[in-house]
């Protein structure tokens, strides 16, 4: 093989190692009220195929990612408080204590932004520490 071809083939192995990298950063996310089962089936065989980092998906889809992700090691990421961040403190312990027996290994909360604007920052800590225990 010539230099020429070698130093080529290095090329793009490196950048198809940079692209897995990269990869292995991004959840790959569908959020949408309207999702549908075979979206989220699509999601999922994408996120196996590139080797994302994870999927996020709504609560409702947790279980079929939990299934469909089985043997891989994509993680199942779901939300809390979606969309609005305004639901209480013991709703969002619910909705975490669901979604990690549905088999989310990984929970976005969304924040109360009105209590943040208003500087009410002792609710947002016992809120987050709550739900880390």
């Amino acid at each position: 093989m010539s230099e020429h071809r070698v130093s080529l083939l290095e090329k793009v192995l490196a950048i198809q190692l940079r692209i897995k990298t990269l990869a292995s950063k991004i959840d790959h996310t569908m959020l949408k009220p309207d999702a549908t089962p075979a979206e989220i089936e699509e999601l999922c065989a994408e996120a196996k195929k590139y080797h994302f980092a994870s999927v996020c998906v709504n609560p409702g889809y947790v279980s079929l990612c939990s299934s469909l992700l089985k043997e891989t090691e994509v993680r199942v990421c779901t939300v809390v408080g979606f969309p609005l961040g305004a639901n209480t403190i013991e709703v969002k312990e619910f909705e975490t204590e669901q979604a990690i027996q549905n088999g989310a290994t990984e929970i976005d909360m969304v924040i109360n932004v009105g209590r943040l604007k208003a500087g009410i920052m002792n609710t947002l800590k016992r809120m987050s520490h709550g739900l880390c225990k």
